[in-house]
Parts: C-alpha cells; structure tokens; sequence
C-alpha cells in the first residue's frame, strides 16, 4: 500500500540493510554486485539486475585557476591517468570509458572522438611544454612554486574515494603532489561546487 524512501548517505550502510533485509531494492557498488552477492542466501532473498546506468565519475579542473587554464596540463593530466586500469580495479570492468560528458552508445556519444591514451611520457612533456620541471626534490615547479593541489570527493562513495586515490599515485608520479579532501555530499556542492571554490 505505500513506498518508503530512505536516504542513507554511505554505500556500506545500504548493503548492510539489505544484507540485513532492512530495504527491498537498492543499487550495489560494483564490489558488491561482482564478489560480495554471490551466495545463496542472497541469491534467494534478491534478483540481481546490470544495466548500463547514466552516471560517471571524471576529474573536474577549476579553470580559474592559471594551472588549470592551462590546456597542455589538462592533456597531461589525461595521459598520466591509466582509466583503463582504473576501470578494471575499481569498477571491476563494469564501467565503460567515455571521451566526453556524454554516455557512451547513446545517441549524443561521439564515436569520432576517442578517449585519449595513457602514456605517461608523453604528459612529462607537455607539462615541461607548459614550464613546470623537476626540483631536486622530484616535485614539479614552476617559477618557484610546487605543483600541488587538493582534490575533493564526497563521503560515503568508496569508489570515488578509490578512484581519487589512484590519480593521487598517478600524478604523484609525475612530480604533481595531490591532497585528497573527502566532504560530505551537500557540503561540497554548497560550499565548493557552487561557489566554485575548489
């Protein structure tokens, strides 16, 4: 006779009530639907259901900022991340690279536009092209100042906090040093999205 709603804020939570039979549907992480729903008992309280969702994860630059503006440290950014990999280990392969906003094999995807390589060798140079180099310390820097910068993610999201981590590693290769701030939800759209302080 009725449907009840509930907002829980963090992924671990949802999956212990339903684990817990506490709701009736819900979305599973990637995690969750590849190698923690394979038992019985599961299987008999829940179907489980894959398709193709209209969500994705990328990295936002703040083109305010001068490094940002920057279009040669964009590319580099894009080359140094190895998306494939990231797909494979966060998402368990279920994801699908996309080369823009639009979800790949709908009507507005691009297929003329390919995603861009990972080749690590070829970010080196375009961010040396854009005049950050190497100090003796491995960090990049331009006109004195380390290339750092924080990234922010929303709580409750173990996937995008995954993902944040493993571009930290990426880009740490390169010498650009990553902070990694996780808010929550409404926080970071007020506050920093919104505001476009981030």
């Amino acid at each position: 006779s009725r449907i009840v709603y509930r907002i829980i804020p963090s992924q671990a939570t949802i999956f212990l009530e339903l684990k817990a039979k506490g709701v009736d549907v819900a979305s599973l992480t990637a995690l969750q639907y590849k190698r923690q729903t394979e038992y019985p008992a599961f299987e008999k309280a829940y179907n489980k259901y894959r398709y193709a969702r209209g969500t994705y994860t990328y990295l936002g630059f703040n083109l305010k900022d001068p490094r940002f503006a920057d279009r040669r440290v964009r590319l580099a950014f894009a080359h140094a991340i190895n998306r494939q990999e990231l797909l494979d280990g966060v998402v368990q392969g279920l994801g699908r690279l996309a080369s823009g906003p639009f979800r790949p094999g709908t009507w507005a995807d691009n297929l003329d536009v390919k995603p861009l390589p990972y080749d690590p060798k070829r970010a080196v140079a375009l961010l040396a092209e854009a005049g950050w180099k190497r100090n003796a310390a491995g960090q990049l820097e331009k006109d004195g100042r380390p290339f750092t910068f924080e990234l922010l993610t929303n709580q409750g999201n173990d996937e995008r906090k995954k993902i944040a981590e493993i571009i930290q590693a990426s880009l740490r290769e390169l010498g650009v040093g990553v902070e990694i701030r996780v808010l929550e939800w409404a926080a970071l759209l007020k506050e920093h999205i919104k505001k476009r302080q981030f």
